[in-house]
């Protein structure tokens, strides 16, 4: 049976999709094109759940996807009728809407109140976090209570956008999760630094990395992060949780490794500020990067032990594996 594909506006009900079984899950996950939203998708197949998966302007990875369970959506999160739409009986909702830096602070909070108004008791919003909204860590590893001090505009922008979760929650009586991760990469993961660096190390070039090469930082799979949502999604949870990856990694031998897997010599050096904000006086994208570069600059690291005590089978993927799967799906992106 084929996947099904639904036009903006569109309802994506179909006669021709299985039935749900009594007390089953739905889940719907906005932004499934990118890094996290795809992972997650794939995750929830993998589960045997009905997953709706909206994309904006283009499915390119969601079409590589297949199956009965899959229904891919084309949503404008602007579009208060093709959201309520997608909305429809479902139980969770995946927040992984992906837009660029310099559009955040338009985009972003408007949409997450457009969501959460249509949300009631008895679904789960997982909004997936980052540490922005910390500021430089005041401790390590830090836990789930580490005050949220950002002077960034992106990380204070983050916290009210979790505060105005944490209050459309208590209102209308949804349950929500803040899953928060370090940075993440993976296959599908095209960002503008860790897609330049799994592609410049198949063309056997320097790879870069801000800042410093030799400061200690957690990295997280984008694959471990997905199956984190979602078993906290479906685990009957709530709040905030750290998942911190596979352990702290100097990024110089996280590149090495990478140079590894792509049988290519290991060549990095480190991109200092100043370059950073050079490049911003022509690029929107490096012009909001250059705020985040203290993330690079000193230790970043997360305490998980509240999520490993509770979820003691999960087991994050070694950097080896992982890496060697990123690298095997952009050798596969580069034909």
């Amino acid at each position: 049976m084929k996947t099904i594909i639904h036009q903006p506006g569109s309802a994506p009900e179909d006669p021709h999709l299985p039935a749900e079984k009594p007390g089953g899950v739905r889940s719907l996950v906005i932004g499934g094109n990118g890094g996290l939203g795809y992972s997650i998708t794939q995750e929830l197949l993998s589960r045997g759940r009905l997953v709706t998966s909206t994309y904006h302007r283009s499915n390119q990875a969601l079409s590589t996807l297949r199956g009965p369970l899959l229904t891919m959506s084309a949503l404008d999160v602007q579009d208060e009728q093709g959201l309520e739409a997608v909305l429809r009986g479902v139980t969770n909702v995946y927040f992984c809407l992906n837009v660029p830096y310099a559009d955040w602070y338009s985009v972003m909070p408007e949409a997450l109140e457009r969501l959460t108004s249509r949300l009631g008791p008895g679904q789960t919003l997982v909004f997936p976090g980052n540490v922005y909204g910390y500021g430089k860590l005041q401790y390590l590893p830090a836990d789930e209570r580490h005050p949220k001090a950002a002077l960034t505009r992106k990380g204070r922008l983050r916290n009210r956008m979790e505060e105005q979760l944490v209050n459309q929650s208590a209102q209308r009586g949804f349950r929500f999760i803040i899953p928060r991760y370090p940075d993440y990469y993976g296959p599908n993961v095209t960002n503008r630094l860790f897609g330049a660096i799994f592609s410049r190390a198949l063309e056997a070039r320097t790879l870069l990395w801000p800042v410093k090469l030799d400061v200690p930082r957690d990295l997280v799979y984008v694959g471990d992060a997905a199956r984190a949502a979602v078993l906290l999604a479906e685990s009957g949870e709530t709040g905030e949780w750290h998942i911190s990856g596979s352990g702290a990694i100097e990024g110089q031998l996280f590149l090495h490794q990478i140079q590894d897997a792509a049988g290519s010599p290991r060549k990095c050096r480190a991109l200092p500020g100043w370059a950073v904000r050079l490049a911003g006086l022509l690029d929107s994208e490096a012009r909001e990067l250059h705020e985040l570069l203290y993330g690079f600059e000193y230790p970043l690291l997360l305490c998980d032990s509240k999520f490993m005590k509770r979820f003691h089978d999960y087991s994050p993927t070694p950097y080896k594996k992982a890496i060697k799967e990123t690298i095997q799906w952009f050798r596969e992106q580069q034909g």
